[in-house]
């Protein structure tokens, strides 16, 4: 897995909705959205939330004018406002673009979805074996978008890729379908020198 933030010099091919990235060794495919800065103002707002209610939980243990009947209840309010700020940080930070990637040495999908950092804290890896097919799901209307789909072997349904437009979605499913045949092609033997002296 890369992270977006490091693969912007790598060669890219820019669609509307998608970016796709070949780095080496990784084919990457990312959706690209209207609503990321919309989605990295959620995420930093919810982390100053959670920052404020840590330092809330503080302030409750060290001051103590703030008017409360026991100590141990501070203790518990305390704990309470840790546990709502450390899920809160952890909701905001899990990501919400979604990443599909495939790793060609070791012939493996990763699906993870990126915070604003470009990162994911989540990942979850197929074999290569273990994907069954890779289709596109048209859209109803045309001002809707279409999907990349997968039906993974354990998986009770199929499993959504990526979203975008038509066109882009075509075009990504042609680089996939390319990049896996090329991965599935016998490597091409290498004679040795000496054998064609003889």
């Amino acid at each position: 897995m890369i992270s977006s933030t490091k693969s912007q010099g790598t060669s890219k091919h820019n669609w509307t909705t998608l970016d796709v990235f070949d780095v080496g060794d990784e084919f990457i495919l990312e959706e690209r959205s209207e609503h990321d800065t919309t989605r990295h103002i959620a995420e930093t707002a919810l982390c100053c939330v959670a920052g404020i209610l840590l330092l809330g939980s503080y302030l409750v243990l060290i001051l103590p004018k703030i008017p409360l009947p026991e100590t141990y209840q501070g203790v518990s309010v305390s704990m309470v406002m840790v546990g709502i700020a450390l899920f809160l940080y952890a909701f905001a930070t899990r990501g919400f673009k979604p990443q599909v990637g495939f790793d060609k040495a070791r012939k493996q999908f990763w699906i993870c979805r990126l915070n604003s950092k470009g990162h994911a804290r989540i990942a979850t890896y197929f074999a290569k074996a273990d994907v069954q097919s890779v289709f596109i799901r048209r859209p109803e209307a045309p001002s809707k978008d279409a999907a990349l789909i997968a039906r993974i072997r354990g998986k009770l349904g199929p499993v959504t890729l990526l979203r975008g437009r038509l066109d882009d979605i075509e075009a990504a499913h042609r680089a996939l379908c390319e990049v896996l045949r090329e991965v599935d092609k016998p490597a091409a033997r290498e004679t040795c020198p000496e054998a064609q002296l003889a």
